[in-house]
């Protein structure tokens, strides 16, 4: 960079040295001050460059950063796309009512009334509440280990898992 800034320094005095008006206009003490204000201007360049330097350094920081975002998202995108194509909606259909008829539940210590689900009922059929199924899901048997969830998991699953006795006000 030195090795330019002498150069150019050359150059100008050469030049401002042989021209025609140099000799009346101007003497050694200006052009002293014209190779002064010449490396005023190169030094107030090279800070500016380093200035550039540091800002185009962060910039690229920046953009790294931001590139890991899209790719967290990309991965997250990935995982929507699947569930979109995944995920069904299904009518359900409930039907019995405990108090008046219904299915009969019997567990270890007692048989009660309950309802049974419909999914999906037959066409005409009214339609109790929608839910969502997993299309993609091939498993033919349940376990323990194949549950999985979009949420976390509720604090006690096996009793979630048990068939619920409701009851009606």
């Amino acid at each position: 960079m030195r090795r330019i800034v002498v150069a150019l320094t050359a150059l100008l005095v050469l030049s401002l040295g042989f021209g025609p008006e140099a000799e009346a206009k101007c003497g050694v003490s200006c052009l002293n001050r014209r190779v002064m204000q010449l490396s005023n201007g190169l030094t107030r360049a090279e800070k500016a460059i380093a200035s550039l330097k540091q800002t185009v350094s962060q910039q690229g920081q920046t953009i790294t950063y931001q590139q890991q975002a899209l790719a967290s998202l990309g991965q997250v995108g990935t995982k929507v796309d699947v569930l979109y194509q995944c995920l069904f909606e299904v009518p359900i259909t409930q039907y019995g009512a405990p108090e008046e008829e219904g299915y009969l539940y019997e567990n270890a210590t007692e048989t009660f009334k309950t309802t049974a689900l419909d999914v999906p009922p037959f066409e005409g059929e009214p339609v109790s509440f929608w839910g969502l199924i997993d299309g993609c899901n091939t498993t033919e048997t349940a376990g323990a280990k194949a549950v999985r969830a979009l949420a976390p998991p509720a604090p006690n699953l096996s009793t979630l898992l048990q068939p619920q006795r409701r009851l009606f006000p």
